[in-house]
């Protein structure tokens, strides 16, 4: 295996390895690697300040760690924005070359590819994968803060496509760093944005500690603030709780609770500031558009109705387990049968 991209704290420190066959290791990891001979181009170096890795003599300079480097901080940025890494500036070379790799592996899998910003970042069979078990928790936090929970769910899909690139990367950095900035869990919350959810009093994943009161959050660190927020069962509520402080937000001017495009623009961007005729961006359009039935389909086809149902039995089963269990409000199980009887969703809000 071959180094061809480096994530690095503020201070240049090398934290993240990531691979060729796209793999991603954590520093002591990559030394085990390096004194084994399975990487190449590097060597491990043990110092009094402790072992990390250097690149072997004579190599040529795009193969240098220092070349291969991005802060931790420019990579959460780029999950908003992944297209800035593609721009051709130099310092993004090995972001480009990383994303590149990923780009061809998706759409070698044979599978449904998902294309975001008309590059391939994840499959739909990948997504189901993935969010499939975290349904009920999706459903729950719903119920709990009252919002839609295919909304939700496509959020929740939008940021499990942007960030699977770099999935083994962000993993092994969650656990050496936590900045303000930092993305966490499979809602991919920022840890500024879950301290603005405690101190506003919308969620608090233990009431009973005090270090997470909204009265004390801000002294807090990020890394005990970090070990609530990677949890599922928080991280799905914790992004419930966002939306509906969103939609609270935007109460005076106008009504969201039914617009997954414009709810999908402000996840990513903050509350905003609210106006009566807000429009979506094209990230929250493929919300709305893509991935609200995507969602849909997740969260309910298999849990509640039988293998090879019709479109109509689905329905049926959908609104009779959902009358029985008190799981979806009715207003939105009309809204929803409204659409599966006009043939058409929620598609620009």
């Amino acid at each position: 295996m071959k180094i061809i991209l480096v994530v690095t704290d503020a201070k240049g420190k090398n934290l993240v390895f990531s691979t060729n066959v796209l793999k991603a290791y954590s520093l002591d990891e990559s030394i085990k690697l390096a004194k084994e001979g399975k990487l190449e181009s590097v060597h491990a170096v043990k110092t009094s300040q402790g072992s990390y890795l250097r690149t072997n003599p004579n190599e040529v300079g795009e193969d240098n760690l220092d070349s291969l480097s991005i802060s931790a901080n420019h990579l959460y940025l780029s999950l908003d924005d992944f297209t800035c890494l593609l721009s051709g500036k130099k310092k993004f070379k090995a972001c480009k070359n990383h994303l590149e790799l990923h780009f061809g592996m998706i759409e070698e899998r044979g599978e449904h590819v998902i294309y975001v910003e008309e590059h391939p970042l994840i499959t739909r069979e990948q997504v189901m994968k993935k969010l499939a078990p975290h349904r009920k928790l999706i459903i729950a936090a719903a119920k709990q803060f009252s919002i839609d929970p295919y909304t939700l769910g496509a959020i929740i899909i939008d940021e499990i496509a942007r960030a699977n690139p770099w999935e083994e990367a962000l993993d092994r950095l969650g656990a050496v760093f936590v900045g303000s900035n930092a993305s966490v869990g499979i809602a991919q919350v920022t840890m500024d944005t879950a301290i603005n959810v405690i101190r506003a009093g919308y969620y608090n994943p233990n009431p009973d500690d005090k270090k997470i009161s909204p009265e004390r959050i801000a002294k807090t660190s990020m890394a005990y603030l970090y070990a609530y927020v990677i949890q599922p069962r928080h991280n799905i509520r914790f992004a419930a709780a966002r939306v509906r402080q969103t939609i609270d937000y935007w109460a005076h001017k106008t009504d969201l609770t039914d617009r997954p495009g414009i709810l999908g623009t402000l996840y990513s961007q903050g509350l905003g500031d609210p106006r009566p005729n807000p429009g979506a961006s094209d990230r929250g359009l493929q919300i709305a558009r893509e991935f609200y039935p995507l969602a849909k389909i997740i969260l309910e086809q298999s849990a509640f109705a039988p293998a090879g149902a019709s479109a109509d039995e689905e329905l049926g089963c959908r609104r009779t387990a959902r009358e029985g269990n008190g799981l979806f409000p009715r207003s939105l199980l009309r809204k929803e049968e409204s659409r599966a009887c006009s043939g058409v969703h929620t598609s620009d809000s």
